[in-house]
């Protein structure tokens, strides 16, 4: 279908704008926006910016400080926090579109790459637009299918020239490192393992914890920066909270499980801790990634025969995986941050609940890189298959547990080992 595009470059009529806000009233009120706050604010606070021609809002920084409580300098590179909600936000729209609905006299996307929603309608029927005379300031009406152009400086050609090599880079790298972790699909094992998901066809709700933040407060942060030597004697105020942050180990684990669901036809849905219910998890297949930092996942565990637990010594705390039927068994870690520990530890759960026809699977470590591991291993044909050769018979069927232990050599995994196993 032929569509206009309302963007930076055109005006919108009063018609047009009420028109998108109308769309959006009716996005935010889909099943697709309504359960989910911080879709349902995201996509609510862009297309509001862009109708106030507000642009300098829509930037990964600015949403970040805005919706999810940044600070206006933080760092974009380690936080994912707007790019993965973002992408959320997208595939919702997609969802939404692809449903069936009645015929919108518009269409709202967002575009990959950009914060800058786009309007569209159907190009025979779009209304004009109308655009300001850069000299008098008059607005005259433009053909639905006139796109208006705006001159071109060297600059602003050079520039362009600059995005599209790096927005080229950035693709070719994104390719790159699914290509490294593209699904085995064809694997016996990994098929074995993923087998209740995949008759089940439903889409997965994959949860990533929370990551734990320490927030100074000002008169400590300025003090830091002044390097005032008081702090050792008297260190202020220092907050603990978990927010809506997830480390590098919880993310590579829910990107490598929702591309190898991808690869057998399973759609997913990422979700924080406090975005899924209860009434949720009666319904739907889940996949909890993160042990300490996921109360679902240590609730799920927690009367298994491995779980999690944390211990408070006064050298400090303890993160442990213990085995109920051996008590003098158990599998710790006493460093977790900010460096790690040089070991590490993991439990994959997955248990096939036929009374409620669901599957619920968990994935965690006792810090992020047991956590990255053990997604890893589910992923991978040859890890799954050592695990099957000493599994009993049927163990595609049962539910199952598996412990995990590696080295942590800097910050890189060395070696997971199968530890021990439970099926049931």
């Amino acid at each position: 279908m032929n569509t206009v595009s309302a963007h930076v470059s055109r005006k919108l009529t009063a018609e047009q704008e009420a028109a998108v806000k109308q769309e959006l009233n009716a996005l935010l009120s889909s099943e697709q926006f309504s359960g989910t706050t911080r879709c349902h604010d995201f996509l609510k606070f862009v297309v509001d910016s862009a109708l106030a021609g507000e642009y300098e809002n829509l930037t990964e920084r600015v949403l970040g400080a805005e919706l999810f409580g940044r600070p206006i300098d933080y760092e974009t590179g380690s936080d994912a926090i707007v790019r993965v909600r973002a992408n959320d936000v997208r595939r919702r729209l997609a969802e939404y579109y692809s449903a069936s609905h009645p015929a919108s006299a518009i269409t709202i996307s967002l575009p990959s790459g950009s914060y800058i929603p786009e309007f569209h309608w159907p190009g025979p029927d779009a209304p004009p637009a109308r655009i300001s005379d850069p000299l008098t300031g008059d607005a005259s009406a433009v053909p639905p299918a006139a796109v208006p152009v705006r001159p071109t400086t060297i600059w602003q050609t050079s520039t362009k020239l600059v995005l599209c090599a790096v927005v080229l880079l950035l693709a070719v790298n994104a390719f790159l490192i699914l290509f490294a972790h593209r699904p085995a699909t064809t694997g016996k094992t990994l098929q074995q393992f993923w087998q209740p998901l995949i008759q089940d066809h439903r889409s997965v709700i994959i949860c990533f914890g929370n990551a734990i933040s320490f927030w100074p407060s000002e008169s400590v942060r300025q003090a830091i920066e002044r390097g005032d030597q008081a702090l050792l004697e008297n260190p202020g105020r220092i907050s603990v909270t978990r927010d809506d942050t997830v480390t590098a180990g919880n993310l590579r684990a829910a990107l490598s499980i929702s591309n190898v669901l991808s690869g057998y036809g399973i759609s997913d849905e990422l979700r924080w801790p406090q975005e899924v219910q209860s009434e949720d998890l009666k319904r739907s297949n889940v996949i909890f990634v993160g042990a300490l930092n996921n109360p679902w996942s240590m609730s799920l565990n927690e009367s298994l025969r491995f779980s999690f637990k944390q211990l408070q010594t006064d050298s400090g705390p303890i993160w442990t995986i213990q085995d109920r039927t051996s008590p003098n068994q158990n599998w710790s870690i006493t460093n977790a941050y900010p460096e790690p520990s040089s070991a590490d530890y993991a439990l994959i759960t997955r248990v096939i609940d036929r009374e409620k026809g669901r599957v619920v699977i968990s994935v965690g470590g006792l810090s992020q890189f047991g956590t990255e591991a053990a997604g890893e291993f589910l992923v991978d044909e040859a890890a799954l298959s050592a695990f099957a050769r000493t599994a009993p018979s049927g163990w595609q069927n049962h539910n199952l547990q598996i412990v995990l232990g590696m080295r942590i050599d800097g910050r890189k995994i060395v070696n997971p080992t199968i530890l021990a196993t439970n099926l049931w």
